[in-house]
């Protein structure tokens, strides 16, 4: 899928895809974001204004969950027509083209790196390449998470059947992707399911909390951290 052709409709396509769950797009950013800035106040709890790297960032809607709350943002994508739409969406991040090959930058730049929903567009035989790299660009002890779609989840393969964003997409399971941040040589990893339901409030994120070994969540996410 080239996402430089869908850079307008992709909102949409999301939308009418997961429609049947009641919730839209933002729902599922705002439970990602939330995930993502407990593991790095948990993981960096030092760290006020981390400096967050987005790998394949598209059109940037996690971002401002993010840049409210203090994160310097780098966005990295590969779909170069989107940048524009997130420059002028999130004036305070920075966006940059890359050719999907090495990270366009020195070692040790980033406090956090992260990969939204994105490593089952990439082909799996780059799939150790990258988080190499992006282990990488983290400073000693900083921080990587993936989060990814669940292939154990009939609802996910569902929605990634149904949407034609996602015909190229090979899922990949969370001890798969334990075992890429191991060989690429993080510690301390681990993963967590999330997204039981596609309900909000207090009981349903402790629910999603009390539920995250179980690995039948929509998503998941995966952690590490550099050496």
């Amino acid at each position: 899928m080239d996402f430089n052709e869908t850079k307008a409709t992709y909102r949409d396509q999301i939308e009418s895809t997961i429609a049947f769950s009641g919730k839209g797009l933002d729902f599922y950013t705002r439970v990602k974001a939330r995930y993502l800035r407990e593991i790095v106040a948990r993981q960096l709890p030092g760290c006020a204004r981390p400096r967050l790297l987005d790998v394949g960032c598209g059109h940037g809607y996690i971002h401002p969950e993010l840049i409210r709350h203090g994160y310097q943002v780098v966005g990295l994508e590969v779909a170069d027509a989107v940048l524009p739409l997130a420059r002028e969406a999130n004036p305070d991040a920075t966006y940059l083209a890359y050719d999907g090959q090495s990270l366009p930058f020195d070692d040790a730049s980033f406090d956090v790196v992260t990969a939204i929903c994105v490593m089952h567009h990439i082909s799996p035989q780059h799939w150790q390449r990258l988080v190499c790299e992006m282990r990488r660009v983290l400073r000693p002890d900083g921080v990587v998470a993936i989060f990814e779609h669940n292939p154990y989840n009939p609802a996910t393969r569902y929605v990634v059947a149904s949407n034609p964003i996602d015909a190229d997409a090979v899922l990949l399971s969370s001890p798969t992707l334990k075992n890429l941040l191991k060989a690429a040589g993080f510690s301390r990893v681990a993963a967590r399911s999330i997204l039981f339901t596609p309900f909000e409030g207090p009981v349903f994120e402790a629910l999603d909390r009390c539920l995250g070994w179980l690995p039948l969540g929509a998503q998941y996410y995966a952690l590490g951290t550099a050496r």
